[in-house]
């Protein structure tokens, strides 16, 4: 026989009070090869009040601009095929340049080799910083 005591717990704020300063809003397009991290991704957006469109590379994510729609760019930096998430980025620019875009990476030397050209989120990344990081983009 063994007993646990565990600390009583205070209420928690609920979700919408704990990210009632998120905007939220409008069509993010989700450029990430990683079907898990995407998976994740999407939950968080989706919480935050954001619609999600899902591509796996940047060819893909350039189509779906090409479509309109998108109010919002959140693109892995490293990723397979010709255009890596920095590419994307560029490439957006030139077309849709007050597009906001929101880079994303794991890895510390593909943040660096970005430098500040373009917002980047460190992963993994929690709710809060997700909305933290949107927030600086006007969203």
């Amino acid at each position: 026989c063994f007993t646990i005591c565990l600390p009583r717990s205070v209420p928690l704020p609920s979700r919408q009070e704990k990210f009632a300063n998120a905007i939220g809003g409008g069509i993010v397009l989700l450029v990430e090869d990683n079907p898990d991290v995407a998976i994740a991704s999407t939950g968080l957006l989706e919480q935050l009040g954001y619609s999600v469109r899902w591509v796996c590379d940047a060819e893909e994510a350039l189509k779906e601009i090409e479509c309109d729609g998108v109010d919002l760019v959140l693109s892995d930096i490293v990723m397979p095929g010709q255009l890596d998430g920095l590419g994307l980025a560029r490439a957006i620019r030139e077309t849709r340049p007050r597009l906001p875009i929101l880079l994303a990476s794991g890895y510390s030397e593909a943040a660096q080799n970005a430098g500040t050209e373009f917002p980047i989120l460190r992963k993994p990344y929690q709710m809060h910083e997700l909305n933290e990081a949107l927030s600086r983009l006007g969203h």
